[in-house]
């Protein structure tokens, strides 16, 4: 559970590197409002759907209702509604903070470029949205705690770099051990802190969460494994099917092995079994050459 908490933290660079690529992408080429959104749905919602609909059959199979979840999800009105927010898979409640991104690229795509501040407006805008939530008592409903603003300052910092990096590609290489080891460390150390302080403290844990994952994952990159570097190129190709499909998989070979598998074989099976299936949904669905 540990494990899963810390694993948790890796959406933080997840909507930072969806900040990075929308915005490279729309400053090599931009696109109107209208053609943005048919390109990023395309891509995002039809994978969701079908997913959404193999786990209602699943749903169904088990004897529970199934009407107001599938709905929720297909019209994507279950981000209004807390019940309904990741009742098909715990996963599901990235869609709808994703697609509020979507919707309002115009107005970030404008903060951004405000001169010298965009970063610092979205950040402040970012933590009072986490302030307010928590003043109100709600900082453990998904529908409030995952709305878009919340994570505003991590995708307009993808977008800042973006920016950087279409200027000067150098200026963002890797920086050096002395620097990534004690920045990593004692940033999982607060994130880790804060989280366990509670309230207020918890409600900002967001940004330690972020260094410390990224500069993890900076260090395993860095550390030159090949066949380890190559694996994470490799999965990048297919993750976002992975991330769909992996509860439900979690979830069916759960039910049919209980009892009859030790936890550990349990996990590796559903890891490898998943792993394969998110492949194959790539290739058969989006077409990737994987």
């Amino acid at each position: 559970m540990k494990a899963t908490s810390f694993s948790g933290a890796g959406v933080h660079v997840f909507i930072l590197c969806s900040g990075f690529g929308l915005y490279l992408s729309y400053l090599n080429r931009p696109l109107g409002y209208k053609d943005f959104l048919r390109k990023r749905f395309g891509r995002i919602y039809w994978p969701m759907a079908i997913v959404c609909m193999v786990t209602a059959a699943w749903m169904l199979y088990q004897g529970k209702e199934i009407l107001m979840p599938l709905f929720g999800n297909l019209f994507l009105f279950k981000m209004f509604v807390p019940e309904l927010e990741s009742s098909m898979g715990g996963q599901m409640w990235f869609i709808s903070t994703i697609i509020q991104f979507y919707i309002a690229w115009p107005l970030i795509v404008r903060l951004i470029n405000i001169n010298g501040g965009g970063c610092w407006i979205a950040l402040f805008i970012s933590l009072s949205w986490a302030t307010i939530v928590g003043i109100m008592g709600l900082s453990e409903e998904r529908v409030w705690n995952s709305f878009f603003l919340q994570y505003l300052w991590e995708f307009c910092l993808g977008m800042k770099l973006a920016e950087i990096y279409r200027k000067r590609p150098t200026a963002l290489s890797i920086p050096k051990w002395r620097c990534l080891l004690p920045v990593c460390l004692i940033a999982m150390a607060l994130t880790g802190v804060m989280g366990w302080a509670g309230f207020p403290w918890r409600l900002y844990n967001d940004i330690p969460s972020l260094i410390g994952y990224t500069t993890l994952a900076l260090m395993v990159y860095k550390a030159g494994v090949g066949f380890i570097n190559h694996f994470f190129s490799y999965t990048n190709r297919f993750s976002y099917e992975w991330y769909l499909v992996h509860i439900l998989v979690f979830q069916v070979v759960m039910s049919l092995t209980k009892n009859k598998m030790s936890p550990s074989s349990e996990i590796v099976l559903c890891l490898l079994l998943s792993y394969v299936i998110a492949i194959g949904y790539a290739r058969f669905f989006v077409k990737k050459r994987i």
